[in-house]
């Protein structure tokens, strides 16, 4: 049997590093926000909006995104995405008011809606196809570890030194991802230069539609934790909510790479399918039961889910399409992603306002059950195409 090819190249681990210092500068504020502006007199519907105005605005720019990545190259992506979440956590020391933080949020999000789908196309296009899906997986844990460290030390510093110098924080670290991202060595293929005005079709990948519905039905309950989670964790007893990402992350770091190398070798759909029951399970088990240690339990079992069906979805979704489409398909599956978590943060905020969190979070275990009844009747490539 041939050797698997290299995975671990200098492009493989600099854009993972960077991906890295995104999603740590993200997570450090994560769970801090909703307390910030509860703390200013925010309502359940503002608190949600705190999310869902960042997805939106993340949410939009993911097409164009996508049509800028495969005309005119990732890097530009890549270095705006990045220098927005710096710019956004400087400002978040200046501002003063619930209204002000909700702008903050819309021109925050822009940086999620830049370099995720950018450097998702990196990854595609430098790991070989045979390992496509370890490679997401491993792609998945830089973030993870983001996820694990940013709560863990976001909190305390908050709690210590205050909200504002947890900003700074966060701006200097996604100041390391700039520098990151400087080292990125070029990317082999040459992306389409043209003149012409973007179409309609230059922004949809219909090959990506399967995908991003399964995504879809991921990513409403989850739009949902990461806006009421803190607020539901302190009112169980769990003195720091960091704590629960802590647990999801560490549940995600152990799931990712194995679940990524088992879609590679069994096929997509067999984790895709599996994931998504347990992601329903463990929202269920949320809504069910009480106690701080149950909140923890909740939040392993749904980061082994979660951390299973994301990159195989990922894999699936750059198996579907060829090189040259890679920045429009991954467009319309960050768009379903970032739409998912609007929609599960508002649509949460909203609910809160006639029920209590039981039911809101019984009502998002529904939703991956679907997305797993959805995938046993999808007919698609489940073996990795083995063309760059």
């Amino acid at each position: 049997m041939p050797a698997d090819p290299p995975l671990f190249t200098r492009s493989f681990t600099v854009i993972c590093l960077a991906t890295f210092f995104f999603y740590a500068s993200f997570y450090l504020i994560l769970p801090v926000m909703p307390l910030y502006v509860a703390a200013m007199g925010a309502t359940s519907f503002q608190i949600g909006l705190i999310i869902g105005l960042f997805a939106m605005m993340a949410m939009v720019l993911r097409p164009p995104t996508g049509w800028i990545i495969d005309t005119r190259g990732c890097r530009v992506v890549l270095v705006a995405g990045m220098a927005i979440f710096l710019l956004a956590s400087l400002g978040y020391v200046i501002a003063h008011s619930v209204g002000a933080v909700l702008a903050l949020r819309l021109f925050h999000g822009m940086g999620m809606g830049l370099f995720p789908t950018a450097a998702t196309v990196v990854v595609a296009e430098v790991a070989p196809p045979a390992r496509r899906g370890e490679a997401m997986g491993w792609f998945g844990i830089a973030n993870s570890v983001g996820l694990i460290l940013g709560p863990a030390v976001g909190v305390p510093i908050a709690a210590g030194a205050g909200s504002r110098s947890l900003f700074l924080v966060a701006g200097g670290v996604a100041l390391m991802g700039l520098v990151c991202i400087g080292m990125l060595p070029r990317i082999g293929r040459v992306p389409t230069q043209t003149a012409r005005p973007p179409r309609p079709q230059d922004f949809f990948s219909r090959a990506a539609v399967l995908p991003s519905v399964l995504l879809l039905f991921l990513y409403v309950p989850y739009g949902a934790m990461v806006a009421f989670i803190p607020i539901v964790a302190a009112d169980r007893g769990l003195g720091n909510p960091g704590t629960f990402y802590t647990a999801f992350a560490l549940a995600v770091l152990v799931i990712r790479s194995k679940a990524g190398h088992v879609s590679d070798r069994r096929g997509r759909l067999a984790v895709i399918i599996p994931g998504l029951l347990v992601a329903g399970v463990a929202f269920a088990i949320l809504a069910l039961t009480s106690g701080r240690i149950w909140v923890l339990v909740g939040a392993a079992i749904y980061g082994l889910g979660f951390g299973s069906v994301q990159p195989a979805l990922m894999a699936l979704t750059a198996d579907r399409v060829p090189p040259e489409e890679r920045g429009k398909a991954m467009g319309t599956f960050y768009t379903a992603w970032e739409l998912g978590i609007m929609t599960g943060a508002t649509g949460a905020g909203l609910l809160l306002e006639v029920t209590d969190f039981s039911l809101m979070l019984l009502a998002g275990s529904f939703m991956p059950m679907a997305g797993a009844l959805l995938a046993f009747r999808a007919r698609s490539p489940v073996v990795p195409r083995h063309s760059s």
